[in-house]
């Protein structure tokens, strides 16, 4: 798994703390400062199954992607930074070329989780990996179980662990806009 805007990480250690022997882990944070803390943090609980990396993703996913080890299953972007400013949207993470980048490396049957508390950045990602829907499905096309609401955003969170931007944003009174994705097999 691949997680875009790891932060500080906790979210993926969790992750990985819950899946020792089962996958492997990457955050991709564009904030050194929290890379070094999150890679910290690793060597301190021991895990082995998750690593950190400095990277500017809309870049540079696919270059990364090269030397991930196994199939690459499940891509995650939570809450990026929204850039409220229309003149730097082009900085927001979710841009057509990661998407074909994501696309281009995610294995058949791969997942790709977008969540935002943001609805105008929600609606950005949504349009970009909607655009590719011939590739990849929304997951209330494939899995009736998943309770979204009439316009498509899945109602829970389906990763069983929550961002502290999340929590933040729900304690706060937010709605959380979330999709997920799988490409066809």
């Amino acid at each position: 798994m691949v997680d875009i805007g790891s932060g500080s990480g906790r979210f993926l250690m969790w992750l990985a703390k819950r899946n020792l022997e089962s996958r492997n882990f990457l955050g991709l944070e564009i904030r050194q400062k929290l890379v070094k803390r999150a890679n910290y943090w690793v060597n301190e609980l021991a895990l082995r199954n998750i690593h950190f990396i400095f990277a500017n993703a809309t870049v540079s996913f696919k270059q990364l992607l090269s030397t991930y080890p196994g199939p690459l299953m499940h891509v995650s972007i939570l809450c990026p930074d929204p850039h409220f400013k229309k003149k730097y949207h082009k900085r927001r993470v979710v841009q057509k070329p990661l998407v074909e980048s994501i696309l281009d490396n995610l294995s058949a049957g791969g997942k790709v989780f977008i969540q935002s508390d943001v609805v105008e950045v929600a609606f950005d990602m949504r349009e970009k990996f909607d655009a590719v829907s011939d590739k990849l499905l929304h997951i209330d096309k494939i899995d009736p179980g998943m309770v979204c609401d009439s316009e498509g955003w899945l109602l829970n969170n389906p990763m069983g662990i929550r961002t502290e931007r999340e929590i933040h944003a729900e304690f706060e009174g937010a709605r959380i806009y979330r999709r997920l994705y799988q490409k066809q097999i």
